[in-house]
């Protein structure tokens, strides 16, 4: 028995873009390999004598623990990928521990102002008012990036709603942290000159979010970016321009102030214009962009894929509102139910690749000759059926011709190795009557029937 339509629709549109994963988990390895030579550098660059004078200035603003806890990030997020062995997993959630343990510490530090020592265990750092330790913005961030590593392939629990939950957190954080650099807003990125989030530091903090949220995606609730549905595909349309339109508009407001063009309250004035312009067109976008895929949707599920006519919901849809329609107007409606004479001896001798061709024809010449205002849908295996806006009399002018049609195409031959045959029943509404769709429908079916029925008996004779 085949899965139903609305189950393979609900199953294809939450189920991810192994293509896209693809190509996220090659940026990912990037993003790993940038932030592993970053913090490793920075880390000989303390351990290592004489390395420091080889290194750009403001390197040590990195601080060694904070190298050390980037590079336990790099291994714990390499170690977490899928097709990992039992053993490799083990050791990511060893590693995200150690990493909680270090950052763990300073936060510790900066919220009762009590020293650990393990901020000056690898380094001394003497320069610094704050020796060895990282800024508590810094700490912060690898203590929720640690938390959420231990728990990384946690899926369809509460456990994961925890670690979408930690992961947005380091991610908020990050968008602070870069707000800060890009306004001047020292505080939201340092305690001091020499106990801050360098800049460094804020670049491999960006990488390593990117890599985490693409791990998370395969499982809680950042997936919605990599999904093949409709509003997956939305969100990744949108996602990078939300998170960079907010910094380009108060960069840009910035910079007018800044020469002259603008004071502060016009250019503030023209950020909120500019800002809600912008989202209000992004919105409408966004809803003539839905209302299309839901109209290409909603055609998908109305449409018979083999023929190119209404399928059986379709029929029941549009029919419900053509009686109602009929009823309103006091004007006539009828359903034919048309059946196919041999379309099992057919499949069954020439091939189910000629039967369906058969079918094709079938639904071809129904389409071609009822009006384009009349519906023609496929409702069984070789059963159709049409709902005409016509009286019995319209209606049997149509069906003559049909019938000649079909007769024109037989004794043409046209290559085909099949007659075109089939079995019609047929039902008028009443206008001043009760009777529902299904009932109209079932009329016209049994009409069919005895039609049919008379053929075989007329054939025996």
């Amino acid at each position: 028995m085949g899965m139903p339509a609305n189950s393979q629709l609900k199953l294809s549109s939450s189920q991810p873009d192994l293509e896209l994963i693809e190509r996220l988990s090659a940026i990912q390895a990037i993003c790993l390999g940038v932030v592993a030579i970053i913090a490793a550098t920075i880390f000989c660059g303390w351990l290592v004598r004489g390395l420091g004078a080889w290194l750009p200035d403001g390197w040590s603003l990195m601080k060694v623990n904070t190298a050390s806890c980037m590079l336990l990030g790099c291994g714990s997020l390499a170690l977490s990928r899928t097709k990992r062995s039992e053993w490799q997993l083990w050791l990511s959630r060893v590693l995200a521990i150690v990493l909680v343990v270090l950052a763990g510490s300073a936060l510790f530090e900066h919220v009762t102002g009590r020293i650990t020592g393990l901020d000056t265990l690898l380094a001394s750092d003497a320069a610094s008012d704050m020796p060895g330790r990282m800024s508590l913005q810094t700490a912060a961030y690898l203590s929720l990036l640690g938390l959420s590593l231990v728990f990384a392939r946690a899926r369809k629990s509460a456990l994961s709603t925890v670690v979408d939950a930690l992961t947005m957190g380091f991610v908020a954080l990050t968008l602070v942290i870069l707000a800060g650099y890009c306004f001047g807003a020292a505080r939201l990125f340092g305690q001091s000159t020499h106990t801050l989030t360098s800049p460094q530091t804020l670049l491999s903090m960006v990488m390593l979010a990117f890599v985490a949220v693409g791990r998370r995606a395969e499982y809680g609730y950042f997936s919605v970016f990599v999904g093949m549905g409709i509003g997956s595909r939305i969100a990744r349309a949108v996602l990078l321009f939300a998170l960079l339109l907010p910094f380009l508009l108060v960069l840009g407001g910035a910079y007018t102030t800044l020469v002259g063009w603008l004071s502060e309250p016009y250019a503030a004035a023209l950020i909120a214009a500019v800002t809600s312009i912008v989202l209000f067109a992004t919105v409408a976008v966004m809803a003539w962009r839905i209302n299309d895929l839901e109209r290409d949707l909603r055609e998908m599920s109305l449409t018979d894929e083999l023929t190119g006519v209404l399928n059986q919901r379709g029929f029941s849809l549009l029919g419900e509102q053509a009686l109602r329609e009929s009823r309103r107007s006091r004007s006539a409606l009828t359903v034919l139910f048309f059946d196919l004479d041999g379309l099992k001896h057919v499949n069954d001798s020439l091939g189910h690749d000629v039967g369906s061709q058969f079918v094709r024809d079938v639904a071809a010449l129904l389409s071609a000759n009822f009006r384009g205002a009349d519906i023609v849908a496929r409702v069984g295996g070789d059963e159709f059926a049409v709902i005409t806006a016509s009286d019995s009399a319209s209606t049997q002018i149509a069906l003559a011709r049909i019938f000649e049609a079909a007769e024109t195409i037989n004794s043409s031959g046209e290559g085909k190795r099949y007659l075109i045959s089939f079995s019609v029943g047929e039902a008028s509404s009443d206008v001043f009557g009760s009777e529902s769709f299904a009932e109209l429908v079932a009329r016209a079916d049994a009409m069919m029937y005895e039609q049919k029925h008379a053929k075989k008996i007329s054939t025996k004779r």
